[in-house]
């Protein structure tokens, strides 16, 4: 176990074995000692041990927005922190890996069972959205705010729990974009965007990163349902060498009928619409595009 996670060894958690190892963490089994839960702990990448002692209030404050997010096709989150030079988090444990993996193990997923795990995607994003929420703004004062935007949406933040042979779905990482961006470590691009991952970005999100409305996570998911039909294909194509951010700002997706020409002409069709994103984002809100799946 790696001796910078020390501190939450001795504390609350137990870290175990890890998970997993992404762009923003590092993820570990963990179990809780007061209670014996098991769970997982979160910790970012990146040094942070230049913040201030018990670390950034602006990184944590984004950090604590998940833990108010309680819905069942959302993560849970317990608990967030900074230790040792590190933010972490301790979520529930989602032991049937992410869509990314299930995806590159097993292949594409057929539509009816695709479209009702986006159904419950879709549900929880709504949630997230548009939920009454409380922040801390600069001097620490608790004021009310409506939803959070997850900004990096994408079939390895969508994991899988329940029964194998019918799987639910619940969206992970809820407020990791904008406070690893907080934090320092993501660094900018050339375009100005930062953190997120640009195989699952809209235009506008690349353009203007910081102020991305909810309608770029409709655009994402709709990117991680074209993913899963078409059994690991990303919607535009992202030539070797080229600035992946420029493909993500200029290219246009590839219709799903060519990368899945199995895949029902409807739904086809629903998805390549969600995918527009010049000069807007076809659907505007995860219920509008939770609407047009569910009629299909």
């Amino acid at each position: 176990m790696d001796t910078r996670n020390r501190t939450l060894l001795m504390d609350r958690w137990a870290i175990g074995p890890r998970l997993g190892r992404g762009g923003t963490g590092t993820v570990y089994r963990a179990v809780d000692r007061a209670t014996g839960a098991r769970c997982a702990v979160k910790v970012l990448r990146g040094d942070a041990s230049s913040h201030p002692a018990g670390g950034d209030p602006r990184v944590l404050r984004e950090l604590r927005t998940a833990e108010a997010l309680v819905h069942p096709h959302v993560v849970r989150t317990h608990a967030c922190g900074y230790a040792d030079g590190r933010y972490f988090l301790v979520m529930e444990l989602c032991e049937g890996g992410s869509l990314e993996e299930r995806v590159r193990r097993g292949g594409p997923l057929g539509p009816d069972a695709a479209v009702a795990l986006f159904l419950d995607v879709l549900d929880g994003l709504h949630h997230a959205h548009t939920a009454p929420l409380e922040a801390l703004d600069a001097e620490g004062r608790r004021v009310p705010v409506t939803g959070v935007v997850h900004r990096d949406i994408k079939p390895h933040n969508l994991l899988l729990t329940g029964d194998p042979s019918a799987p639910r779905v619940k969206i992970a990482d809820f407020g990791l974009a904008k406070s690893y961006e907080l934090a320092g470590a993501s660094g900018l691009t050339r375009t100005g965007a930062s953190a997120g991952t640009p195989a699952f970005m809209p235009r506008q999100q690349v353009v203007n990163f910081k102020y991305a409305r909810p309608d770029v996570d409709v655009w994402a998911v709709a990117a991680s349902l074209y993913y899963v039909l078409s059994g690991g294909c990303t919607p535009r194509d992202f030539p070797p060498g080229r600035d992946p951010w420029l493909t993500a700002w200029h290219g246009a997706p590839v219709p799903l009928s060519e990368r899945a020409p199995d895949t029902p002409a409807r739904l086809a069709r629903l998805v390549d619409d969600a995918l527009t994103d010049t000069p807007h984002i076809r659907f505007a809100t995860a219920a509008a595009l939770r609407s047009a799946l569910a009629a299909l």
